[in-house]
């Protein structure tokens, strides 16, 4: 049997660097590559060449992770605390508890569903909206949809603000809670069919944009969305003068972002956990955002 060199995986990691892939995904493509060039049939994962390659990877890079890492980390916030949420890669039928993706401890946890349980609620579908949101965006873009562009942005922004609410200088998450809204609308207009010049023209307006994605695409949460939609402050003005929010306020417009942003996303996908969890008999409706 051919045994993989230390050489051979230095040649195709170095190509593969080059080629912008990621640590965690090298190995596979080294494994490939080996089993072409030697005409080597069977499972990628057959520990005769699967654990040669990870010993040699785990002498050049002694401190590299190597696991698979989620589809997305987004946040949800809980009174004035941000918590990331973890999106993680998952294949066939599977159940998902989304109080456990939220990272935070069991007696946080119990605290805030016994003193303030609509904000543990507000959470649990903010959960929801994450994993509809970073799942419909990744089968979108997959299937080729026109507005990838957009989603790749509307994604960044929902990354970025929970990063920016977790940090002692919260107030840059105004921008990045307005675009995350506003990409994510704009992304939904286009894969029905809408140009940039259509969208140009109702630039910024959230209400307005709302309304025509509801007119094009209707679903029961139509009044909900509008009237998130309309409780946005003034993307441009923020841009230069002070917004004046609390950190309460800023969490509460996080939430807000996220759930128009998933609204938006499910419009065009597949994906609408959020919907099936608010119809199961032990689920209280979401809280009001």
């Amino acid at each position: 049997m051919h045994i993989i060199t230390k050489d051979f995986v230095h040649r195709i990691d170095d190509k593969l660097i080059a080629a912008d892939v990621a640590l965690h995904a090298r190995q596979f493509c080294v494994v490939i590559e080996w089993m072409k060039e030697k005409n080597i049939t069977g499972d990628i994962l057959d520990k005769g060449i699967w654990e040669p390659v990870m010993r040699i990877y785990k002498s050049l890079y002694p401190k590299g992770n190597f696991s698979i890492p989620s589809l997305m980390v987004g946040g949800v916030a809980l009174r004035d605390v941000m918590y990331p949420v973890h999106i993680n890669v998952a294949y066939g039928s599977f159940s998902i508890e989304p109080l456990k993706c939220i990272d935070i401890s069991q007696s946080e946890l119990e605290f805030i569903f016994q003193h303030y349980p609509e904000q543990g609620w507000r959470a649990f579908y903010g959960v929801c909206d994450l994993w509809d949101f970073g799942y419909g965006i990744d089968d979108l873009i997959n299937m080729g949809s026109p507005a990838k562009e957009l989603l790749c942005n509307a994604r960044s922004s929902a990354v970025a603000t929970p990063r920016i609410l977790s940090g002692t200088d919260p107030d840059a998450a105004v921008q990045t809670a307005c675009l995350m809204a506003e990409l994510s609308i704009k992304a939904s207009l286009t894969h029905l069919g809408w140009t940039g010049d259509q969208l140009k023209k109702l630039s910024h307006h959230l209400p307005k944009l709302a309304a025509e994605l509801i007119k094009i695409r209707p679903a029961r949460n139509d009044e909900r969305l509008f009237h998130a939609c309309s409780n946005f402050p003034n993307y441009v003005e923020s841009r230069y003068a002070s917004h004046g929010m609390t950190r309460l306020e800023l969490m509460a417009l996080s939430m807000r972002a996220l759930f128009v942003a998933s609204e938006a996303i499910r419009r065009i996908s597949q994906r609408n956990m959020a919907n099936e969890m608010e119809d199961r008999s032990d689920c209280p409706s979401r809280p009001v955002l």
